[in-house]
């Protein structure tokens, strides 16, 4: 039998959400008719882990937590930060308050934009922060993001230009409620408790994604980071000796249940299995909807996602790993990081139990698992969960899309040219295949359509229509167009054809409900889902759904999603892995008509091509 912890009843203890030394006045207790204004500044500048800032760490490993030290896992690389922190500073607010986040590029040439994942935007569209379609990239100088809270939960934000997200732009982001409808299932809540992973390598993040699609390198991790800390246990890899850097530890009181929020920050190819040993993890949310509680052993997250686990301090008091497995591109390193679940009253080492790799899941039941359909009876997929708030979908849709994420071997003008070394003439170590959505590359508009609605835009194309092709690479800024208020489907296919990858999908602006998943084996068409789905093969789930921004799309399967748009704007629909979106894996959903938006802000940031008559 799964397990499932039931919802019955009223709240049994209130939320203990305690802010001792709290960082920024907005991190507190919510409180109804108290909404603020929380400012943060965000200084953009290309750093270096172990900076002179780091003084002798790791030697003095007090060194190592210097202000303006980055260790990292030890090891020296380049990287570009906010603020000289990795990850970036948190914002924690309540829902409701205002958000303003000025960004200030100091980079020496590149530009820069913020997004926040998981945040609709709505009445704000103008601040979804993604190049060239709702803002002009932010070139020197500075941008101000100015919004109100409207949803709550564990989100995130990060950069969502070029490879920066992966160089390490990114941070958490949490919006709390007054009344948490999930406060009867944990005793605290602390800032200090939000955990953000992510997929490390040894070199800059350009260097890696050139030396892999211009020359003949791989894209494998060669580590992962917890909260920006960690030490490099598989160090034999690459010939490092394995620093003494420190490791992040989650300190917990026994006897109560503690409220941990995950967030996979990766830009890699690296889904996570996350496992704390001898405890289960109570699964409460996931992309900031809160769900029926559900009893897992460890979790996978993938690109994108967050989940909300509870914690209960019910053991010995003692120190315990909390284990981070990488696969698929962090399989190749053995990529493993731990934190330290460190019980008050234990001591301040750590855990006596070796760390060491497994791509196995731990004993037990898995939520979200890779690449899995939820057959075998301990994986349990986004499709076998319940919301808490109970919904009824209907059976038709207005609007439904069929969408197939694949790699190609296309002659893809950046990497190839047909006339002198095409993909289909170059040895196997040469070819480097391309990501895209229905065989398309996403290319970015000459200026954002939402802000700069009367600008001509050439280079748009329309979902089931050609778009332009030079031979065999086909490119367009590959738009979707849907009616403000109507219903949505899009089935979504990762076809799988070259090697046996994952591709996990994220909507701007919206949550979706999450209805079908099913993996049909190690590859599949478009053309088969389509005609599975017209032969009523695709069984549809319409009742009590989970409520996703990003979600995972089995290798050689689908997963079939369902929203309303009634959110008006233009919004990104991407692969989230940093080198499948910047190498063109997206689409742009275009709900509504400009009279459904807000007002440009006055003295918006224009931008555009400067091609006159000769």
């Amino acid at each position: 039998m799964k397990i499932v912890v039931s919802v019955i009843g009223v709240v049994l203890v209130a939320a203990l959400t305690l802010f001792a030394d709290a960082a920024h006045e907005c991190e507190r207790t919510c409180e109804a008719g108290d909404t603020r204004t929380c400012y943060y500044t965000f200084n953009l500048q290309e750093y270096h882990t172990m900076s002179r800032a780091c003084f002798n760490c790791p030697f003095n490993t007090t060194d190592c937590s210097r202000p303006e030290c980055i260790a990292g896992d030890g090891v020296a690389r380049p990287l570009i930060t906010i603020n000289r922190q990795l990850p970036g500073p948190s914002i924690n607010v309540c829902e409701g308050d205002r958000v303003v986040v000025d960004v200030y590029n100091w980079m020496l040439s590149d530009t820069e934009t913020i997004h926040f994942h998981g945040h609709h935007m709505k009445d704000f569209q103008y601040y979804d922060g993604v190049p060239f379609v709702t803002q002009c990239p932010i070139l020197g100088g500075s941008f101000r993001y100015n919004f109100v809270t409207t949803n709550s939960g564990t989100l995130w934000w990060h950069s969502h230009s070029g490879l920066h997200r992966g160089s390490g732009v990114f941070g958490a982001f949490v919006v709390r409620e007054v009344e948490d409808p999930m406060a009867w299932s944990y005793d605290v809540d602390l800032p200090e408790h939000v955990i953000i992973f992510n997929d490390w390598f040894h070199v800059s993040t350009p260097d890696k994604f050139f030396n892999r699609y211009l020359f003949t390198d791989d894209d494998f991790a060669t580590n992962i980071l917890v909260n920006g800390k960690g030490r490099l246990f598989e160090a034999q890899y690459e010939g490092e000796e394995e620093a003494s850097t420190p490791v992040e530890v989650v300190k917990v009181t026994p006897g109560l249940r503690h409220r941990l929020r995950l967030i996979n920050a990766g830009g890699l190819n690296c889904p996570t299995i996350v496992s704390v040993d001898n405890h289960q993890l109570n699964v409460i949310g996931t992309d900031g909807d809160p769900i029926e509680p559900y009893v897992a052993d460890s979790i996978v997250l993938h690109s994108g996602e967050r989940y909300d686990v509870v914690l209960e301090a019910d053991q010995l008091v003692d120190n315990y790993w909390i284990r981070f497995n990488g696969l698929i591109d962090c399989t190749q390193n053995e990529c493993v990081q731990g934190a330290v679940l460190r019980y008050d009253g234990a001591p301040e080492e750590l855990p006596t139990v070796a760390l060491e790799y497994d791509s196995n899941y731990p004993p037990g039941v898995v939520v979200n698992p890779l690449n899995s359909d939820g057959v075998a009876e301990e994986e349990v997929t986004m499709v076998e969960l319940n919301s808490f708030e109970p919904s009824v979908l209907e059976e038709q849709v207005d609007k439904k899309f069929y969408l197939a994420l694949n790699f190609n071997l296309v002659d893809n003008l950046l990497f190839f040219n047909p006339d002198l070394y095409s993909v289909n003439d170059v040895s196997d170590i040469w070819q480097a295949p391309t990501p895209q959505i229905n065989n398309i590359t996403f290319r970015f508009p000459l200026s954002p359509p939402l802000s700069q609605p009367s600008d001509p835009q050439p280079t748009v194309c329309f979902y089931d229509e050609e778009s332009t092709c030079v031979g065999n690479f086909c490119a367009c800024t590959y738009v979707f167009e849907v009616g403000l208020g109507e219903t949505v489907e899009m089935v979504l296919v990762d076809e799988g054809t070259i090697g046996d990858e994952n591709h996990p999908f994220h909507l701007h602006g919206y949550k979706f409900h999450v209805v079908a998943m099913q993996r049909l084996g190690s590859e599949t068409t478009l053309e088969e889902v389509r005609a599975l789905d017209a032969a009523g093969l695709i069984t549809r789930r319409l009742e009590n759904t989970v409520k996703k921004d990003t979600v995972t799309i089995p290798d050689g399967g689908y997963t079939v999603i369902r929203f309303t748009a009634d959110n008006p704007g233009w919004w990104a629909m991407h692969c989230h892995l940093v080198f499948h979106s910047e190498m063109g894996m997206i689409g742009a959903l275009h709900v509504g008509e400009t009279s459904d938006l807000p007002p440009v802000p006055e003295g918006f940031p224009t931008c555009g091509s400067f091609m006159p008559d000769v």
